[in-house]
């Protein structure tokens, strides 16, 4: 009775680091949504536009939402450009009731933004780019497995081109380190010393605490360069081993 939609990522991006949604799951919110009349948002800014190796991350689970927001990998990161998607019916139904469907705003449809974002989806279908990701995500997880032999490698995970690692101070009971060893942080700061670039997250586990840090290589990436990354991030975690107190 007060609910009106639910917002869910099919792969949470750094709230909680590449976190994939269990098989059923999905399915099942779409159902519980169809039985109550809830609408169901479709978050792919993060994960969508081929990262996860589908064009939109929630296709891994063959559920549609009643809408879709995307943003970041439409453009490329070459300029600012995000985009709502609906189904036709609620786009009819928003006309029945107020008279037209009215989605001009000050800052949108800019030509510009949106030619950069066709420029992009062509670049991606004419290099099969999607399907790359999907088959180069296969072969980075399968490297980060590598990882494990570091004690305080909690978990791995991800999809596609999508990947995390979690830092945990006992990887038996999962622990996280205290906020207050910053963990993350000495392994991002030794990476981008070694020439590796980390997406760093923090406070997942209980607003407070949890460290992870992303890997989300470019489309192009070659399994060679995957390889590099692994070398450096090996040296990186061993450097951030020995400033643990």
């Amino acid at each position: 009775e007060t609910l009106s939609a639910v917002i869910i990522e099919p792969v949470v991006g750094a709230t909680l680091g590449a976190v994939v949604s269990p098989d059923g799951y999905l399915a099942r919110i779409r159902e519980i949504c169809d039985r109550y009349g809830i609408l169901y948002i479709d978050d792919e800014v993060m994960a969508g536009m081929g990262r996860t190796g589908r064009w939109f991350a929630v296709e891994h689970w063959d559920v549609k939402p009643d809408l879709m927001v995307l943003g970041k990998g439409m453009s490329g990161g070459y300029f600012p450009l995000s985009a709502v998607a609906a189904r036709a019916e609620i786009v009819e139904k928003l006309k029945e009731k107020t008279g037209g469907f009215t989605h001009g705003h000050t800052y949108s449809h800019h030509p510009v933004a949106c030619a950069v974002g066709l420029a992009v989806i062509r670049f991606l279908q004419k290099h099969g780019l999607v399907e790359q990701c999907r088959k180069r995500g296969e072969y980075l997880l399968k490297r980060l497995e590598e990882l494990k032999s570091f004690p305080f490698v909690g978990d791995v995970r991800g999809k596609g081109l999508m990947a995390a690692v979690e830092f945990v101070k006992d990887r038996r009971t999962k622990e996280p380190f205290p906020r207050s060893a910053q963990f993350a942080e000495k392994v991002v700061q030794a990476a981008m010393e070694n020439g590796l670039v980390l997406y760093p997250g923090s406070g997942f586990v209980d607003g407070v605490n949890g460290d992870m840090v992303m890997v989300g290589p470019p489309f192009i990436v070659e399994e060679k360069q995957i390889d590099e990354i692994l070398d450096l991030l090996k040296t990186s975690l061993s450097r951030a081993e020995r400033e643990l107190p």
